[in-house]
């Protein structure tokens, strides 16, 4: 099946995630767009439900991000002005059946606009990235917050390698935080971040956030733009890719790092 853009009362799409319903046994879409948020009933991949949108906070952004944590989405925008991050409770989806232009339950103000986001869900805690234009950025490092208590999140610290990032600050692009259980007994245990940082990955220790200890960092072969990244189920494998490199290959250009 297929739902255009414009069904949805977007216009381009930038993101997307997804939530279960473990209490109705319902899956979502929660697809990212310039102007917001939408969610979409996918129980029946066939026959797709569009549920409703949730408006951007500010003005539209071709870079928003959506995470869950315990029913609740938690959404940022780039380049949005003080748009901050939205905290949706999902549960307000059961049971819609017309298309609603919905509010957001909470709005964290602690930075304007951030181009990503990471939640450990094992821990309750979100990792905002690549932050700017007011508030706390962290260097567009990461800015860590509790969420335990879904609707009342809580700024808690930062984490920027300043050896990293095209402007010396720590800046991450994306990032991966989970609770190790990985091949090095050294670190089981820990909560591990790994962030995409441009010009390296990072890694650090942020087990207690308070003291964020930075681990090692390692550069592929010719990096331009070192963009995203996943982990492997069992923790011994990563995944981690370059947005740029073939660009700059291909026009036989030096990489800008």
């Amino acid at each position: 099946a297929r739902l255009a853009l414009d069904t949805m009362g977007g216009t381009r799409g930038n993101d997307i995630w997804g939530w279960f319903d473990s209490q109705t046994d319902n899956e979502y879409a929660l697809l990212g767009m310039t102007n917001g948020t939408a969610f979409v009933d996918v129980s029946d991949p066939e026959n797709p439900v569009f549920i409703g949108r949730l408006p951007t906070q500010t003005v539209t952004s071709i870079w928003r991000d959506i995470k869950v944590y315990q029913d609740h989405a938690y959404i940022v925008a780039d380049n949005a002005g003080a748009h901050g991050m939205q905290v949706f409770d999902l549960t307000r989806l059961r049971g819609l059946t017309t298309p609603q232009t919905f509010t957001a339950d909470v709005l964290y103000g602690s930075f304007d606009s951030a181009h990503n986001i990471a939640i450990n869900e094992e821990t309750g805690f979100a990792y905002a990235v690549g932050a700017r234009e007011g508030g706390e950025t962290c260097g567009g490092g990461l800015h860590m917050i509790d969420i335990n208590d879904p609707l009342r999140p809580a700024f808690i610290g930062c984490f920027g390698d300043t050896s990293t990032g095209r402007s010396g600050t720590g800046y991450t692009h994306d990032a991966m935080c989970i609770i190790y259980r990985g091949p090095d007994t050294e670190h089981a245990g820990k909560e591990i971040c790994f962030g995409a940082n441009e010009t390296v990955l990072s890694i650090a220790d942020v087990t207690d956030q308070s003291s964020p200890v930075p681990l090692s960092v390692a550069a592929p072969p010719h990096p331009a733009y070192v963009h995203q990244e996943w982990l492997t189920e069992d923790h011994r494998h990563f995944f981690l890719n370059d947005e740029l490199d073939e660009y700059y290959s291909m026009e036989g250009l030096a990489p800008p790092l």
